[in-house]
């Protein structure tokens, strides 16, 4: 009989499983969700479970997640807003889809920030009846292992600061034609990033 034993008499590491690494990529997932760890942090542990060779290399990266950051819980949609007490602008509003999915046509003045968080989950928004007043409005977009579509209405400028890793993110701006936008129109920045994740941006009519 063959023996693959080390010669020096050590334990042979054992070797990785496509769902082993997957199980490690959805708890690091989960504890990002939770913000158990930071975004650079994040993207540090996942690219070192694509390059792990042993399931004991695999289970360090994951040993000190909470114990509840196991990836297999249901946590349902959610939109908070820090609301303006004097009728001015709200200063920020948050929505995210965790482990789930949310569509939602939004109208009525836009927040000077609006957070937008996939994790495994999807985001649709329709904002084209959203009032966006002159100046600066920021998009801030959160995809991990999800998906987040946006759409803008053509009265706006873009600037767009995304960044993809192991994912795709996609800005495109089409206007009626024959419409000009305003040089003191409403200008809104996309930032963020998509890790794993789609984030597709349009601005239509």
């Amino acid at each position: 009989m063959t023996d693959f034993s080390p010669s020096d008499g050590s334990v042979p590491a054992r070797l990785i499983t496509s769902e082993g690494r997957e199980a490690a990529v959805k708890r690091l997932t989960a504890a990002f969700a939770e913000d158990a760890i930071a975004v650079e942090e994040f993207e540090r542990r996942v690219a070192a479970v694509y390059k792990a060779t042993s399931s004991e290399t695999l289970a360090a990266l994951t040993r000190d997640l909470p114990t509840g950051a196991t990836g297999g819980s249901s946590v349902p949609a959610r939109a908070e807003a820090s609301r303006a007490v004097d009728g001015s602008r709200a200063r920020s509003r948050r929505i995210a889809s965790v482990f789930s999915a949310i569509e939602r046509d939004v109208a009525g003045p836009m927040p000077e920030i609006l957070h937008v968080r996939a994790v495994m989950g999807s985001v649709e928004l329709d904002l084209r009846d959203a009032e966006f007043p002159p100046g600066l409005t920021e998009i801030r977009v959160r995809s991990v292992m999800g998906s987040v579509e946006i759409d803008l209405p053509d009265t706006v400028r873009i600037e767009n600061d995304g960044k993809a890793f192991m994912g795709s993110w996609v800005v495109s701006s089409r206007r009626r034609r024959g419409r000009e936008r305003p040089a003191d129109g409403p200008v809104v920045r996309i930032t963020g990033r998509s890790i794993m994740a789609s984030v597709e941006v349009g601005v239509d009519d």
